[in-house]
């Protein structure tokens, strides 16, 4: 059963963002709190994590490749005679048999549907003979349906989904016109070059996030990104894609936007008490001994600036992946290490030079001397990695705006583990703590947010089933009206 349009394939993939997500964040800002100020360096991890996405891409293409090989093996199915044999092969009987699959037709990332069926077999299908006694059968052989499977696991009829049962992107708003233009200008890039423009602002767009945590919560960080990008990746895909946003999800986007601006207030109110009463739940690990105000400014300005790197990195993807077909994880894979290459040379060129980022120095030390930290480096590249999947597959499955639409749901998410890590913990240097008033209302603003959301996703499914009623009501009343008037004749 479908809810909200979406697949149980694809509800999973957006459940596993959510909370790889989720656990990303807290990951990261407890990393901090543990004494490892070290955003440049952390950045260079999450573009490590991410570029070991391209060999969990081969491995899966290997694997594929040796089980749809292996199924013609397994059956011991015959392959398909030579020209030169089946003349011979003819006279005495006739066998059946499946072809085995050329590489080209096992290829997962360049295949294109076949057109559709006509009363001549098509090219591109591999061949297949059928027995004279299978033929006059009303029953299917058991090689009829071994080809029925190999042109469901070879061949895709339908030009939303991926091969793998998975709808490829929504198109919903998307014209003929819009998606052919788009179409022809991602093709005309060559492959190795499309991850290169999402890699470049995926850089931008991490660094500054892992910088941002230094100076906001977790939790309000996480809601103020989720919702500018939601409200930025809207205007994207009118601009740049040319989709078509109803007036009704605009309304939504627009609450979502009212929602943020009362977080963002809520959330310097609590900064500004806490320089007029001198002290904060967690000041011993703040990262300079500026004023609590002032950091809210710069953690929003950091967010602001991210959130329009991470919209067109979103936006570069969706193009790439639903227009070009090009594969999530090798997207992904392409992306870390594109920008891990990139980072490590600003790193090594420019690193003493950003020491009121990260004091590189003290991080290596950190390294050599700190068993925790060390800790740290192999397991945040891991979770990079998976949530990194997540991130990419909810954009290939859905679309960039609608993947911004559910990363507002791991907020409420990251703030209830933060809360439980310093109240349970009872270490005041870990976790967020409830301010009152303030965290009502930042709770206050996450909740008019949902309710854009809601309003957003309510068109969703109007629009879903008026057409279909439409119809219904059109035939009945066509229906109505013939009957009337077979009445009179």
């Amino acid at each position: 059963m479908a809810v909200f349009g979406y697949t149980s394939r694809t509800w999973s993939i957006l459940c596993g963002m959510i909370v790889s997500g989720a656990a990303r964040s807290i990951a990261v800002k407890l990393a901090y709190q543990s004494g490892l100020k070290a955003p440049l360096t952390i950045t260079l991890l999450y573009l490590f994590g991410q570029s070991i996405s391209l060999f969990v891409y081969y491995w899966n293409r290997t694997m594929m490749r040796m089980r749809r090989c292996g199924l013609v093996h397994c059956l011991h199915l015959p392959r398909a005679p030579s020209s030169s044999s089946s003349s011979s092969s003819s006279s005495s009987r006739t066998t059946d048999y499946v072809a085995a699959p050329t590489s080209e037709e096992i290829e997962l990332t360049t295949i294109d549907p076949p057109p559709p069926s006509t009363s001549s077999p098509s090219a591109s299908t591999p061949p297949i003979a059928i027995s004279s006694d299978s033929a006059n059968s009303a029953s299917p052989s058991p090689s009829s349906s071994v080809v029925a499977y190999f042109h469901s696991s070879f061949y895709n009829d339908d030009d939303e989904n991926d091969g793998e049962g998975m709808p490829r992107g929504s198109r919903h708003g998307l014209s003929d016109e819009s998606e052919e233009r788009t179409r022809r200008s991602a093709r005309d890039v060559p492959w190795q070059a499309r991850p290169a423009l999402p890699a470049l602002f995926n850089l931008l767009s991490s660094g500054l996030r892992w910088a941002a945590l230094l100076y906001v919560d977790a939790s309000v960080a996480e809601i103020i990104m989720s919702g500018l990008e939601l409200c930025l990746a809207a205007s994207a895909a009118r601009c740049i894609r040319g989709r078509n946003v109803a007036y009704t999800r605009w309304g939504g986007i627009s609450i979502v936007a009212f929602g943020v601006v009362i977080v963002e207030r809520a959330n310097r109110g609590r900064h500004v008490r806490s320089d007029d009463d001198g002290n904060d739940d967690n000041d011993a690990r703040r990262p300079h001994s500026g004023s609590f105000a002032s950091d809210a400014t710069i953690g929003v300005v950091l967010i602001i600036i991210q959130t329009i790197f991470s919209v067109l990195q979103d936006i570069g993807e969706e193009i790439f992946m639903q227009v070009a077909d090009f594969p999530a994880t090798k997207m992904l894979g392409m992306e870390g290490f594109y920008g891990l290459v990139l980072g490590l040379i600003v790193y090594v060129a420019f690193g003493d030079k950003l020491s009121w980022i990260e004091d590189v120095n003290i991080t290596l030390s950190s390294m050599r001397e700190d068993s925790s930290v060390r800790i740290w480096m192999i397991g945040l590249p891991i979770l990079f990695l998976i949530t990194g999947i997540f991130n990419i597959k909810a954009t290939e499955a859905t679309s960039a705006m609608t993947r911004n639409v559910w990363k507002n749901v791991r907020t409420l998410l990251i703030w209830i583990v933060a809360l439980g890590i310093f109240y349970i913990g009872r270490n005041p240097d870990y976790g967020e703590a409830w301010h009152t008033p303030e965290s009502a209302h930042i709770l206050f603003g996450f909740g008019i947010m949902t309710a854009g959301i809601v309003v957003y996703y309510r068109y969703k499914e109007q629009e879903r089933y008026e057409p279909a009623l439409d119809e219904d009501t059109i035939a009945l009343d066509n229906g109505t009206e013939s009957l009337s008037s077979s009445s009179f004749e």
